[in-house]
């Protein structure tokens, strides 16, 4: 963090109990694996933990608690609160009033963490930004990256991920930034919120908390860009982006190479700037368009957009192309799906020359209507001429009867991960294209791991 921090500082402007006194801090730790003696340890609670069950023996190896209960067989200094996940963010809340330079915050269905990395790359040309690691993105890993701030830092990047209704918006409270961006809106996490509408307005808080001087970076080509609009503060400036002309920054003449990597145009304000992506799939040509309109927003020069689009190189579990086994073709975009993204991905593998094959895990929280969601992307592998379609977990059932159907072959539907692989090593040869997709509770990198040659995937 950029200025140290005390108990009393917390106490002091969010209310709890000291005991035991007061500490100063710099680091702050919520995992008994990772303990470092200059830290806070905040005790977090889940559905499956309780970190108040350990704190007892962590006198001497870390300087303070947060707990909300007292602790009395430990002698470390304490605040005690009503809820140690909202005193997290709270730490989170001060640590960034602490930052002065701008804050960019990006959601969206899918493409979220790729147009983050776009970001990074776009401002890594002549600043240093602090920017979320990985993918923690909700209500325990933003404070984590607040507490990342150092007086190095002179630009933040935020990516906000969403389970529930209320979310977003408890995010912007704390990370309080001053451009942002929905990349789109898919069906994604439905059962967390009950429908897309839902979706729509729950990811809209990032427009809708924002202050007077700030700006929304809006996805005109989004079936809910006229929603977000419409509910914009008033006084919040607005930047489109988008395929159309009429957008201040939109792409052009848009061409895909052999390998399915996308060059454009990249129009700011009438000025046509050539872009070479090294992302496979022309859904990249969005995300770019987002990430260059939120780096314009924030005041950055076309030429250091530029630059930092054509340097980016991909994020591992997202469409990433490596060499398997028998010469195969292997494009790893296991990290997570959901009805979008694999349609997405399903276009760039039906561009492909030689044998096309979909490896697709269940697609989770889906809602009611996951089986007909399945089914479509099933239907939609066969429109688009895919050769083969094999399907991890009950879902996939949906999925390969209507890639299926009217052709004389038996359904690749696989309820485990060793006889799919299996099955799949036999059809691989140097003229086949692999592309392996599913949420994460498919643990579909595992079989992208041993199409490569890394293991035979588990059970």
């Amino acid at each position: 963090m950029i200025n140290s921090l005390t108990l009393q500082q917390l106490q002091s402007r969010f209310g709890g109990e000291l005991i035991n006194g007061s500490v100063e801090f710099e680091l702050v730790c919520t995992d008994t694996r990772k303990l470092d003696p200059k830290s806070l340890f905040v005790a977090l609670v889940g559905e499956n933990f309780d970190a108040h069950d350990f704190v007892g023996e962590l006198d001497g190896q870390v300087l303070g608690l947060v707990v909300d209960r007292e602790v009395p067989s430990c002698s470390l200094p304490q605040w005690r609160v009503e809820d140690t996940t909202v005193a997290l963010g709270q730490i989170g809340l001060l640590c960034r009033e602490q930052f002065d330079g701008p804050v960019v915050a990006i959601t969206g269905s899918c493409g979220k963490t790729t147009v983050k990395e776009m970001l990074s790359a776009i401002f890594s040309q002549s600043h240093t930004p602090c920017v979320t690691e990985g993918n923690l993105n909700n209500q325990f890993g933003l404070p984590m990256t607040l507490f990342g701030l150092t007086v190095q830092h002179d630009v933040l990047i935020l990516e906000m991920g969403a389970n529930g209704p209320d979310d977003i918006g408890y995010l912007c409270s704390i990370g309080k930034p001053q451009v942002t961006a929905v990349n789109n809106v898919m069906p994604a996490h439905v059962e967390g919120f009950g429908s897309v509408d839902a979706i729509a307005k729950a990811k809209g808080q990032i427009y809708t908390r924002l202050d007077v001087s700030a700006t929304a970076v809006i996805n005109t080509d989004d079936g809910y860009a006229n929603y977000w609009l419409e509910n914009m503060p008033e006084g919040v400036k607005t930047l489109g982006i988008g395929l159309s002309n009429e957008c201040a920054i939109h792409a052009d003449n848009i061409v895909l190479n052999p390998n399915g990597c996308p060059s454009f145009d990249l129009v700011i304000e009438g000025v046509a700037h050539p872009v070479s992506l090294k992302l496979l799939g022309e859904h990249n040509v969005h995300n770019a368009l987002v990430a260059a309109g939120c780096a314009f927003a924030a005041g950055i020069p076309a030429v250091e957009i530029i630059s930092g689009l054509n340097t980016v190189t991909g994020v591992a579990g997202r469409l990433q192309e490596q060499a398997g086994i028998a010469g195969a073709t292997v494009i790893d975009d296991s990290y997570n799906a959901n009805p979008g993204s694999v349609g997405a991905a399903i276009e760039l593998l039906s561009q492909r020359s030689g044998k096309k094959i979909l490896v697709l895990g269940d697609m989770a929280e889906l809602g009611p209507d996951a089986e007909e969601m399945h089914r479509s992307v099933g239907a939609l592998a066969r429109e688009r001429g895919l050769d083969a379609l094999f399907t991890l977990g009950p879902l996939g059932t949906a999925a390969s009867m209507a890639f299926s159907a009217g052709r004389q072959e038996s359904l690749r539907n696989y309820r485990e991960r060793e006889p799919l692989v299996t099955a799949l090593t036999q059809q691989l040869d140097e003229q086949t294209t692999v592309l392996v997709k599913g949420s994460r509770s498919a643990r579909m990198e595992l079989v992208a791991q041993a199409l490569l040659g890394n293991s035979r995937g588990e059970k």
